[in-house]
């Protein structure tokens, strides 16, 4: 069974992300065929990068970036949810990314991203440094525009069937990572 890693990337108090991020791991629970790893980066708490040597060369020194890079390492494949802030992704997310160089490299990618807009200008920004990286991406994307006005009494997403269908779409694919990293 594949290992992944959702990153809610926002790390603002009062945040939306993390409603998002409990729908995307609702639905991912529910299939039963992939174990989920959820890395808040509020609760990862990672410093601005502050190792001696660059990610590249894979000489970690520091306790948090020995563990960050233990837990990257242990997942599969990773579906980012992040807000768009100013057109483009939270400074957490890219210093959480910055962190480490080989323990992304050939894994598969999706993001799940959330604003005011129909369209991200930050799924095309992470799309970027994610490959950057070295990481494969998923065929496609979601975007969730405007969560706050599609929530239920509860105060959980109530995702329309559209974007059910999208988040599952992204889900297979990203189900199938271990299949493929094992036979290969």
């Amino acid at each position: 069974m594949p290992k992944l890693m959702v990153i809610v990337a926002s790390t603002r108090q009062a945040r939306i992300g993390h409603t998002v991020a409990d729908w995307v791991v609702a639905t991912a629970q529910k299939r039963g065929d992939i174990e989920i790893d959820v890395a808040d980066l509020q609760q990862v708490d990672l410093p601005f990068f502050d190792e001696a040597l660059p990610p590249s060369m894979g000489k970690y020194e520091l306790p948090h970036t020995l563990a960050w890079a233990e837990r990257v390492a242990a997942a599969d494949a990773f579906l980012i949810v992040s807000p768009e802030y100013n057109g483009s992704f939270p400074g957490s997310l890219k210093n959480a990314l910055d962190f480490l160089k080989a323990e992304w490299r050939g894994k598969l990618a999706g993001i799940v991203g959330y604003g005011a807009y129909p369209e991200s200008r930050m799924i095309g920004q992470l799309d970027f440094v994610l490959r950057n990286l070295g990481l494969d991406r998923t065929s496609g994307d979601l975007q969730v525009e405007t969560p706050w006005s599609i929530l239920g009494a509860d105060g959980a997403l109530a995702a329309t069937p559209e974007l059910e269908g999208r988040l599952e779409a992204i889900l297979d694919e990203l189900s199938l990572v271990r299949v493929e990293r094992v036979a290969a």
